[in-house]
């Protein structure tokens, strides 16, 4: 009785693995790979090998491309792929991975970062493979004490035409410390979900993060940090704002303004992750344009740390309300 239990349990998990499934956002693939390979066939679908745990897994990526803009009658509704962990041997025949023609060509954009591979199809499509440590301690703690944090996650895109657009400002807070501020939009609208739960995940298929890391902060420690990852706001059509309190997560009197930033979003759809660096508050020029798109259009002067300017301060503060939109957001709020 218990081989037969046996055979029955390894028989659901073998079919568990080859069955055809769904994945929504700029899809996790594995954690930890190594030897990373990526080919298209002309059916788009894309063949993602790798090395984990010891042995070599091909696994099949299909079926979407872009994204759609916010859908709140459908929250679960954004485009995801159909994947295969057997490599398609359960979606379209056995070691279909063994024969797939790779049509693919390198591709010659500009505009990503994280990236291990990208291609592009003869249709004018592009694939990518992005790779990153996404969980890390919030508040800058060294890594890692739960489950999961520190991992190099592998994540599959696929898109034609233009990337979203994510840019981002830093200014002052009334007290003195860094606050930023940002927004995400894919064709002119912004990226934004619905629901989200008590740790402020996203419970649909909209929602996505931005995730804020600071170079060398001098109270916190060397490297990389992790200062704060959060939603991207609806009010505010796919804006956002955070400010580096020194008293959360734990920390004591230690805010952790840094020498640099760095901020990473999810992807809308299956479109791959977009990415921000630059100096902190003080190096950026007033907007050209009076609009909420507009003020996207900036230039970065310098890298380093700028002492307060009560007037710059003036002119960022109010490109947050205009931001903002509304009070209906809490970025309108200036710290």
């Amino acid at each position: 009785m218990r081989r037969i239990a046996a055979s029955l349990l390894l028989a659901l998990i073998a079919v568990a693995l080859a069955a055809p499934a769904t994945a929504g956002a700029s899809a996790l693939v594995v954690r930890n790979a190594k030897n990373i390979t990526l080919r298209v066939d002309r059916y788009n679908r894309a063949l993602v090998s790798y090395t984990a745990n010891g042995s070599v897994h091909h696994t099949l990526w299909w079926g979407a491309v872009n994204a759609k803009i916010p859908d709140a009658t459908h929250p679960q509704s954004q485009v995801a792929f159909r994947y295969d962990y057997s490599g398609g041997s359960g979606s379209f025949g056995n070691g279909y991975w063994r024969t797939l023609k790779n049509v693919c060509a390198p591709w010659s954009g500009s505009g990503l970062t994280w990236v291990v591979a990208a291609c592009t199809m003869p249709d004018g499509s592009h694939w990518a493979l992005q790779r990153w440590r996404r969980l890390m301690p919030n508040g800058g703690w060294p890594c890692c004490t739960k489950a999961g944090q520190g991992a190099y996650e592998l994540h599959v895109s696929h898109w034609k035409g233009a990337l979203p657009v994510f840019w981002l400002k830093w200014d002052w807070t009334s007290g003195g410390l860094d606050d930023l501020y940002g927004r995400v939009t894919y064709k002119g609208v912004g990226t934004y979900g619905f629901s989200s739960n008590s740790l402020g995940a996203p419970t649909d298929s909209y929602g996505r993060l931005v995730y804020v890391d600071g170079f060398n902060p001098p109270r916190w420690g060397s490297g990389w940090r992790r200062e704060n990852s959060f939603l991207v706001h609806r009010p505010s059509d796919g804006g956002f704002c955070d400010a580096l309190w020194p008293n959360r997560y734990n920390r004591v009197n230690a805010s952790g303004y840094a020498h640099k930033y760095r901020a990473t979003v999810d992807g809308p759809g299956v479109m791959p992750m977009m990415y921000w660096q630059g100096p902190p508050p003080g190096n950026y020029p007033a907007s050209t344009g009076a609009g909420r798109d507009g003020l996207a259009l900036f230039t970065v002067t310098g890298s380093s740390r700028m002492p307060y300017d009560a007037i710059l301060d003036g002119v960022l503060n109010g490109e947050i309300r205009t931001l903002a939109g509304s009070s209906a957001d809490k970025c309108w709020t200036l710290w």
